[in-house]
């Protein structure tokens, strides 16, 4: 009798402990840890998430291209093939809302499309759009999951006239207005190899709106319409984005903003990387 009131006793002090450590640290003993570093763990994991996303968008660098994409334009339309190499359809990640980007830009950079080509079949992705007659340097934007992929221009010519090709003139300038929108581009860091910080004003910043996922987008390509460049911003509240930069050279950007009362609108811009 003696032993079942010790060990009934012994159970009411291990209840008592146990439901005060819970009251006083908000843990509980059964969860099996600190609900706090718990927290700590899954906001670094977001965050890891968040910054490879950020990387992955920021340079494609030097990867090496695992899938094929090939480009159709007639007068109307514009269809894009991706296969592995073995000819079969790769998934694509969605990245900003979309599984395909593709930026078009004249051979002289004059020109400048952002269009998303929509899945039709397995492999296949089409747009409705028409081009003016001319040169086009296409880059497809795409995330083969589990294959590696860096976006390579692809020559597009429509109809007969022959768009030169690229002569930039750096800007004196950087506040550029585009249908009654004014936005500033204020730059730190020029130099090849380094990171180069691009932060971009406007005095209508209150009225910018999310635009695929971010509150911009920014294309870089250089003279030679090779390199290839798309960065976000470096966090959901701001338009600064940071961009690497391998070799010196001239290069056209176009910042993508999203106003509430205009829609998207393209600023471009052309800086000089030493």
């Amino acid at each position: 009798m003696k032993i079942k009131t010790w060990v009934i006793s012994g159970l009411v002090y291990l209840t008592i402990v146990v439901v005060g450590y819970a009251v006083i640290t908000g843990n509980s003993v059964i969860d099996g840890g600190d609900h706090g570093e718990h927290e700590a763990q899954a906001a670094e994991i977001e965050e890891e998430n968040d910054m490879n996303e950020h990387a992955h968008h920021n340079h494609h660098g030097s990867t090496e291209s695992e899938v094929e994409v090939i480009v159709d334009q007639n007068d109307q339309q514009i269809t894009v093939t991706v296969q592995d190499a073995d000819g079969n359809a790769p998934a694509l990640a969605v990245h900003h809302e979309k599984e395909m980007h593709m930026i078009a830009v004249s051979n002289d950079l004059a020109t400048y499309h952002h269009l998303h080509p929509e899945s039709v079949e397995d492999g296949v992705y089409k747009v409705d759009h028409s081009f003016a007659p001319g040169t086009y340097r296409i880059f497809v934007d795409i995330s083969p999951e589990h294959l590696g992929y860096k976006p390579e221009p692809i020559d597009v010519q429509v109809g007969d006239v022959m768009t030169s090709e690229a002569n930039l003139t750096p800007d004196a300038d950087l506040v550029k207005s585009v249908d009654g929108k004014e936005v500033e581009l204020e730059i730190d860091g020029l130099q090849s190899g380094d990171v180069t910080t691009l932060t971009f004003n406007s005095e209508e910043q209150d009225t910018l709106e999310p635009y695929l996922g971010a509150l911009g987008h920014v294309v870089v390509i250089d003279e030679a319409g090779e390199q290839f460049i798309h960065v976000h911003p470096v966090a959901d509240d701001e338009t600064v984005f940071e961009a690497h930069f391998d070799q010196p050279g001239n290069y056209k950007l176009w910042a993508e903003f999203k106003f509430e009362d205009a829609g998207v609108i393209a600023f471009p811009y052309v800086i000089d990387v030493q």
